[in-house]
């Protein structure tokens, strides 16, 4: 009696040990804050990875940078394994990888259309690029299309406007691009950005209509012009530690490229993003902001040119495979 008893305590525990080996849990770690639309289509990954697995791959999503690890050094933790897996927006990893960074920069995209064509260029030196770090980019989630605006605080109807203001931007790329156009512009943060527009430290600012109404903006700035361009749409990486993505089964594998590809679908909606900025742009009307259109098309083909140029330093900078993802990408854009 009592030997049978023990057989069959056995019996349940190497059960339980069967069962719990067939179950993988990896951790997600996610910097961005719980609101935000990126979080939610991470926990819609994770929820549909349990529902194809039936509960035997599960993420556990850490979110608001509960891991305290930094944007800057993802190539660096991700290949130790905690994480497992996260995802990364390339422009943070200057530092370490100037050619994933510089992927694109304000002044090259305009619309749907173009960053549709350009897309299987980003994707195939994104991959490349993650590869050569012994990270395992499993998709993209797509950042979208921001229209990017001037605001200013007196009338602007034409860049020759414009290169009688003071002009906020937010990276250094951009004030090169403005300085080839005979444009003054500078670095302002943004928690400073609404009292330098308020005092006059800056007549205008580079920023989207889609959340201009967060700090306020139209409060210190009645009047606006789009440039007809979008802030650099560089899509999200989605990645995984190599040797634990080696390690899953072939099914698992196939389970989690699936879940990823489908919140890549679902965050590409472009045509969205185009109505989003139109209904911007209106509300903001509703809020005292005078609108006049957009560049010319000889203005926005000046701005293109100069961010070309900028676009062909930064990659040259940061050497590599710089100057062959430029030539990749812009071939698909402008044809040569």
């Amino acid at each position: 009696m009592r030997r049978s008893l023990l057989l069959a305590l056995a019996a349940l525990a190497l059960g339980a040990g069967a069962a719990s080996a067939q179950t993988v849990e990896w951790r997600f770690h996610n910097s961005y804050a719980p609101t935000r639309v990126e979080s939610q289509h991470v926990r819609d990954l994770a929820a549909d990875l349990r529902a194809r697995t039936n509960g035997a791959f599960m993420l556990n999503v850490f979110e608001g940078n509960a891991m305290n690890l930094r944007d800057a050094d993802a190539l660096r933790w991700m290949q130790t394994g905690t994480p497992e897996m996260g995802f990364i927006w390339p422009p943070f990893l200057g530092r370490d990888a100037g050619d994933m960074a510089n992927i694109l920069v304000f002044g090259l995209i305009r619309n749907a259309a173009e960053l549709n064509r350009v897309m299987p260029a980003l994707r195939e030196s994104l991959f490349e690029g993650m590869r050569r770090w012994n990270i395992e980019p499993v998709g993209l989630m797509q950042l979208g299309l921001l229209e990017a605006s001037v605001f200013c605080r007196t009338p602007v109807r034409s860049l020759e406007d414009l290169r009688r203001m003071k002009l906020r931007v937010g990276t250094r790329e951009q004030v090169d691009t403005f300085a080839a156009l005979g444009v003054a512009a500078q670095i302002v943060p943004q928690q400073e950005l609404y009292a330098a527009l308020q005092t006059g430290v800056v007549d205008c600012a580079l920023y989207p209509p889609r959340i201009a109404h967060t700090i306020s903006l139209q409060e210190v700035t009645r009047h606006a012009i789009s440039t007809g361009f979008a802030f650099p749409p560089t899509p999200y990486v989605i990645m995984a530690n190599q040797a634990r993505w080696r390690a899953l089964s072939e099914a698992n594998r196939a389970h989690l490229r699936a879940a990823v590809a489908a919140i890549e679908e679902r965050s590409a909606q472009f045509d969205q993003d185009a109505a989003a900025d139109a209904a911007a742009r209106e509300r903001l009307a509703g809020m005292g902001v005078t609108f006049y259109g957009s560049f010319t098309e000889a203005e926005q083909q000046a701005i293109r040119s100069a961010a070309l140029a900028t676009w062909e330093r930064l990659m040259r900078e940061a050497g590599g495979q710089g100057p062959a993802i430029r030539a990749r990408v812009q071939a698909l854009l402008t044809g040569g």
